[in-house]
């Protein structure tokens, strides 16, 4: 998590106390070592189907979200595919199963020659519900991925990616 100048957790008591105190800017990356994990050059893709709890503090606080999204950042690695299962289990005990290879030579470094598309969407809106329900929380979720798929179908046009769909995960 990112606020103003600092760093902090994502821990439910940490974003509490930095919600209820109403820092601004916020910055949350909901896709986590999930993220990492599907990531594939030639696919665009996000996990946020069961990323539900960022929603949830936007609506309890009163925040809105704003989708941003970078075209071509699963081109600047490769990443071995499949396995999902044991590997999303590695990852919820928080060992990222990721094997990121970029550059052939120094395989940490990203490869050369990617293009980047890096856009911020319009604000979504959020209404202030103090204690909202899961109809509530799958409603504005929804909301916000409509937000993202419509930034990045805008986004696309006339990069590599243009032919790629979003993939929601």
């Amino acid at each position: 998590m990112l606020f103003g100048q600092k760093y902090g957790s994502v821990g439910r008591s940490d974003l509490t106390a930095i919600m209820k105190a109403g820092e601004s800017p916020l910055m949350l990356v909901p896709g986590g070592f999930h993220e990492a994990t599907i990531t594939c050059p030639g696919h665009e893709r996000v996990f946020l189907k069961s990323r539900r709890g960022f929603v949830k503090y936007a609506l309890r606080y009163g925040y809105d979200l704003v989708p941003c999204y970078s075209i071509g950042e699963a081109d600047l690695m490769s990443n071995p595919q499949g396995g999902w299962g044991w590997r999303f289990f590695l990852n919820a005990m928080s060992i990222p199963a990721v094997l990121p290879w970029g550059f052939p030579l120094l395989p940490l470094l990203p490869r050369r020659g990617v293009e980047l598309v890096t856009g911020i969407g319009p604000a979504v809106k959020m209404p202030l519900i103090p204690n909202p329900t899961d109809a509530d929380v799958k409603e504005h979720h929804q909301r916000y991925i409509a937000a993202l798929q419509s930034l990045y179908d805008r986004l696309k046009v006339g990069t590599a990616s243009a032919g790629r769909p979003l993939e929601v995960w």
